[in-house]
């Protein structure tokens, strides 16, 4: 008799264990912890226009009418207004704006409040906004000065030297936002040659590499690596400018349209030049992930495409399609019915929060991705 107590006691224990187990994992898939969402599509119109530098910053949007920056939320409501200005440019990280006009520089952050205002001794030409610090060049644009700041405005380190005769590209955070990067190219050579120099910020330059004579327009850190993205060739350098000789692949005839970071590895996804170059909207898309190299049919003509949440989205004119990065097959699903007859004409950009910026002619959307 006790044997049998004891073995219906084990076995409420153990039934009782089990629905609670069910319990939890019900929860989490609920909350989103399994990687999947029961996040129903849903879409509304925002007051900016596509023309508007319609930008994304975080959860947020920013655009600005030609004198003021203006920030939203994913609904369309106004959560800020910063006057910056005609003829003003920005460029922003999740939690900071820098905005230029002339020789004006602006330092705003999330919250609308400026944290830095200056007129500086030169031309800003561009800035770009890391975790630690802001990255500005100024002067003409051939030989500028870097000029490092951190996110109060004070200046901690400027670089001219290994920029003499240059044309500054683009500059770019990595690491713990205590290095950058800048692509160059030399002005007076006999051929092109865009050349890459790291720098430890307010130390010193840790690397000079030459990146030849393709055109390089994307840079992604992960891990502890750079990808470093031409019109040719996809390569990997260390912090130092040494290439990894087992990580080129070669990408001609591809356009980087959007990276993620996953696990300290880099998702990147590229759509076919030609497509968007000669008819605006793409058939294809392929995928590179480590040794990850998958070419994706899409069901129907899109004019954009980006990666969220381990996800591909495209986003065709009355429908968007969705695939997880090892599936067969795309989802299909409609467009809400906010966006009425609307044709979808563009993709502007996706929040952090899985809200993507579509355009439709003139008109923008945010729509909240299922």
């Amino acid at each position: 008799m006790q044997l049998s107590k004891y073995m219906d006691q084990k076995r409420q224990w153990i039934i009782l264990a089990a629905v609670a187990i069910l319990i939890v994992l019900i929860v989490l898939a609920v909350l989103g912890a399994l990687g999947g969402s029961n996040r129903q599509i849903s879409a509304s119109r925002l007051r900016c226009t596509a023309t508007q530098s319609v930008t994304p910053f975080g959860d947020s949007i920013l655009y600005y009418d030609g004198m003021t920056l203006f920030c939203l939320d994913a609904r369309g409501n106004e959560k800020w207004s910063y006057a910056v200005g005609s003829s003003a440019s920005f460029s922003c990280s999740d939690n900071l704006i820098a905005a230029w006009s002339g020789s004006q520089l602006h330092f705003i952050d999330r919250n609308g409040h400026s944290t830095y205002h200056d007129i500086l001794s030169d031309t800003v030409q561009f800035a770009r906004v890391g975790t630690k610090y802001v990255a500005v060049v100024v002067g003409n644009d051939v030989s500028p000065s870097l000029q490092i700041k951190d996110l109060q405005g004070t200046s901690v380190d400027n670089e001219t030297s290994k920029f003499a005769d240059m044309i500054m590209l683009d500059v770019g955070f990595f690491g713990d936002g205590e290095y950058l990067w800048t692509t160059s190219v030399d002005i007076y050579g006999t051929a092109p040659d865009v050349t890459m120099n790291t720098f430890l910020v307010n130390m010193r330059n840790t690397g000079t590499v030459s990146l030849g004579e393709n055109l390089t327009y994307g840079i992604v850190y992960a891990g502890t690596k750079l990808y470093v993205v031409s019109t040719r060739q996809l390569r990997q350098y260390d912090y130092r400018g040494t290439i990894d000789p087992a990580g080129t692949v070669l990408v001609y005839g591809w356009q980087l349209v959007d990276h993620q970071i996953s696990g300290g590895n880099p998702m990147l996804l590229f759509a076919p030049n030609r497509q968007m170059d000669d008819q605006g909207t793409i058939n294809e898309l392929r995928l590179l992930s480590g040794k990850v190299d998958r070419r994706f049919t899409l069901p129907n003509s899109c004019v954009g495409a980006s990666l969220y949440n381990r996800r591909i989205y495209a986003f065709a004119h009355d429908m968007i399609y969705r695939a997880d990065v090892s599936a067969q097959r795309f989802t299909a699903v409609a467009l809400p019915s906010t966006v009425g007859n609307a044709s979808i004409t563009g993709y502007l950009g996706m929040l952090k929060n899985g809200v993507a910026l579509l355009a439709s002619d003139n008109e923008v959307y945010a729509v909240t991705l299922p």
